[in-house]
């Protein structure tokens, strides 16, 4: 029995060095993934709109990872009553592994409205969002900010200026843009100010523009597979449509996916966000 002792502690000695080096490289291989999975969606999609240019494009963000690697052991000894009385010492093993992405489709109409103007864009065509699109978008980002310390300082500083030099309510709201008014971003007549959170969403509205005119074609190759080059870095495909970048390609797919991640992360899942302190609170226009 002592044997057996003996090949057990040296058994589970030698797991527990090996399942933390198993689950750090098993936690590396994973992590490398990613970037592969963002560029797989990106060209899948880029396949569907060669084919379809009407399309709806499909995304998923990635959420929580979990990586995990169980090791079991266990030890003893089949005894044989003889005669002669002899035994046997065993030590039998066991390794789970698990590994996943936690993904969350992309629903909303106006991020998919965008998605779909930044494929066809990528094609060579000149789409823009229109009006309408960023004003429904602007009152969807309103929900989005947290109302920080600053926001509220800036928020009471600007009603507290506006109420003194309009004094009648109805003048007020006559010479300020809100995010609740039905046009928000569009060019201010003159007179007109807007409030600080207006301010604020007009100002990502105008990051997302400026996101969508930077992006060019010509960065991916279009063709059947008999057409995918063996040094082909990155592949997608859609029925019998393949779209393939090569080494030269990567920075322009990089930046592309890239904005095409910021598209896809606009709107939050819920309209109440969580501050820092952990408290939750739905942001509204207005201090006070």
């Amino acid at each position: 029995m002592r044997v057996a002792r003996l090949l057990l502690i040296l058994g589970l000695s030698c797991m527990i060095g090996c399942t933390s080096g198993r689950l750090r490289q098993r936690t590396i291989t994973q992590g490398s993934t990613l970037p592969e999975l963002q560029y797989q969606q990106v060209l899948d999609n880029l396949a569907r709109f060669a084919t379809y240019p009407g399309s709806l494009p499909w995304h998923v963000n990635l959420r929580e990872g979990t990586t995990q690697v169980t090791d079991s052991l266990s030890g003893g000894a089949a005894l044989d009553l003889g005669p002669p009385v002899t035994w046997f010492p065993q030590l039998l093993g066991s390794r789970t592994a698990v590994a996943q992405w936690g993904m969350s489709p992309v629903i909303d109409a106006t991020e998919l409205r965008l998605l779909r103007i930044a494929y066809r864009r990528a094609h060579g065509a000149p789409d823009m969002p229109s009006p309408r699109l960023l004003d429904e978008l602007a009152h969807e980002l309103k929900d989005q900010f947290a109302l920080n310390p600053d926001l509220r300082n800036e928020s009471e500083l600007f009603y507290e200026y506006e109420g003194r030099v309009h004094r009648n309510p109805r003048e007020l709201d006559a010479h300020v843009i809100t995010t609740n008014d039905a046009t928000v971003c569009t060019d201010a007549a003159p007179g007109l100010d807007r409030s600080p959170l207006a301010e604020n969403v007009c100002r990502k509205i105008g990051m997302i523009q400026e996101d969508l005119a930077e992006i060019r074609p010509g960065w991916f190759h279009i063709g059947t597979r008999r057409d995918v080059p063996r040094d082909a870095c990155y592949v997608g495909r859609s029925g019998d449509c393949y779209v393939w970048v090569g080494p030269e390609g990567i920075d322009g797919l990089t930046e592309f996916t890239l904005t095409v991640l910021k598209i896809s992360s606009l709107i939050k899942e819920t309209q109440t966000l969580i501050s820092p302190g952990s408290v939750k609170f739905s942001p509204g226009d207005r201090a006070g």
